[in-house]
């Protein structure tokens, strides 16, 4: 009997194992540990190292989540125009600040994603994205940062938090009515816990959201394991700030002044009520909110970081921007948008800046919505779908020596104009999610650079070697590690 007993554990298990299998014609990986599958990872050079074993099309598994990988521009881009490919995972809304967990931008699927974008982009259009005076706004932060800059007197600093601050005041005024001053101690509080979270990160910290059965250990345990305290503290600081922010909305609220984008949604969410099927709901207002802020700051924050160590490893472009400038922009007037056709060196450096970073080691997962087949391969229903931006970016197919900074691919020969990427450039996305802010982002990193050029020299401190490139992975985010830089004022 027991020997029989036995024998049935060994038939269900190698049954079990079985199952638990890559499924047929999926695309090739790595040999995949039974009911595990393998460790997540976010870093460009494990990316690589697939690529080149398996092709441009790799799956892999963690837990329950399978994902595959495109490393080719064409593909990527063919797939993500896809409607089948539109979805965020499910575990995305581990995270949202809508009790319903169905609303945003960012994060939501199905007709609650495509009524809250449509609604974002409509009235960030209508409160000016796109028109000149949205220029005129983020001038005005350029010359805050001009100014926050020159307050350290040429002393050798870390990434300032003013780069962070900047960028959040522009979208903060068209969602809030509101401006930080650059050195305030109201946002001090989310750009510590967010460093905080991304000090400690591991591709542990990740872990409960593939395999959810991990979220059952008593939260002590999974505060040592995986650093979900780090994760909750976040989420809670920015519920607390988008709470304060929406209900002080509500108390001023004036329905024949719409002051901004909450405003608005106000309106549309007071016009409904009593209508059961309208999606206008506090807790969707909550997370659009939390992804206009989150995207509005972190995003042109690390963009700016590489800004100032390219100008700092490569003085020689900024030389050259400067002389640019300096032929057509008086010293006492900040650039503009219509001065670019003469900057054409500036607007190189910056899309050069976004190519070879790869901020985005991958971009942001898609969800299959339905098996469906990709160059070939089947994708079952619910598979994460990634695009390697890194590898794309880096792609020998697409650019001539791929990992040099080279802002001059970006000039036509002459180098007077400057000529955009036709094909192998994946920075703001693709398809039915590209980027919402994009337009917003090209203006901003063209005018902070321009800015930044056109007032200092950024030069290492003494004993800072840039020549060997030092990258920090944040989950998936390159970022150069912090160097001490100098901003001296131009003479």
């Amino acid at each position: 009997m027991f020997l029989e007993i036995v024998l049935l554990f060994v038939l269900v298990l190698v049954y079990a194992v079985l199952r638990d299998r890559r499924p047929r014609n999926c695309p090739p990986g790595q040999v995949e540990i039974p009911f595990f599958g393998r460790l997540p990872f976010f870093d460009e050079k494990t990316a690589e190292r697939l690529r080149t074993t398996y092709g441009d099309v790799v799956s892999c598994r963690t837990g329950s989540f399978r994902t595959v990988m495109l490393f080719d521009y064409h593909t990527a881009k063919e797939v993500m125009a896809r409607p089948e490919f539109s979805d965020r995972p499910n575990f995305f809304s581990s995270f949202s600040l809508d009790d319903q967990k169905t609303g945003g931008v960012f994060s939501s699927n199905g007709v609650h994603w495509q009524h809250d974008r449509r609604f974002v982009l409509r009235n960030l259009r209508n409160l000016g994205m796109g028109r000149s005076y949205l220029e005129e706004a983020i001038n005005i932060e350029a010359k805050a940062l001009v100014e926050d800059l020159k307050k350290y007197g040429g002393e050798a600093i870390n990434y300032p938090d003013s780069f962070r601050t900047v960028a959040l005041n522009i979208i903060w005024q068209m969602v809030a009515s509101t401006r930080y001053d650059l050195r305030s101690r109201e946002v001090e509080t989310i750009y510590r816990l967010t460093k905080d979270f991304q000090n400690n990160f591991s591709v542990l910290s990740f872990l409960p959201a593939f395999i959810p059965a991990l979220n059952r250990l008593p939260k002590f345990f999974k505060n040592c394991l995986f650093g979900d305290d780090g994760l909750m503290n976040f989420v809670d600081e920015m519920r607390k700030v988008v709470n304060e922010t929406v209900d002080k909305h509500l108390e001023d609220y004036d329905p024949d002044n719409p002051r901004d984008l909450i405003d608005e949604y106000i309106k549309d969410m007071k016009e409904s009520e009593g209508d059961d099927s309208s999606l206008f709901r506090r807790g969707a207002l909550n997370q659009i909110v939390s992804d206009l802020f989150g995207a509005g700051s972190d995003t042109v924050n690390y963009q700016l970081k590489w800004v100032a160590y390219l100008l700092a490893r490569y003085p020689e472009y900024a030389t050259r921007m400067q002389q640019q400038i300096d032929a057509v922009v008086p010293r006492d007037r900040m650039v503009s948008l219509d001065d670019k056709p003469s900057l054409p060196l500036v607007e190189a450096f910056t899309v050069e800046m976004l190519r070879y970073s790869s901020m985005l080691v991958f971009n942001v997962q898609r969800s299959a919505t339905r098996d469906a087949n990709i160059s070939g391969y089947f994708i079952p229903k619910g598979t994460m779908v990634v695009i390697a931006n890194y590898s794309i970016h880096h792609d020998p197919r697409y650019w001539d020596d791929p990992h040099k900074f080279y802002p001059e691919r970006f000039l036509d020969d002459s180098a007077t104009k400057y000529t955009a990427p036709k094909q192998g450039f994946f920075a703001f996305g693709s398809g039915r999610r590209q980027c919402v802010g994009e337009l917003l982002a090209r203006m901003e990193l063209f005018l902070f650079t321009a800015a930044i050029v056109q007032h200092f020299d950024v030069r290492p401190a003494d004993g800072v070697d840039l020549s060997q490139e030092v990258i920090v992975n944040l989950g998936g985010l390159r970022a150069p590690a912090d160097n001490k830089l100098i901003y001296r004022p131009r003479n």
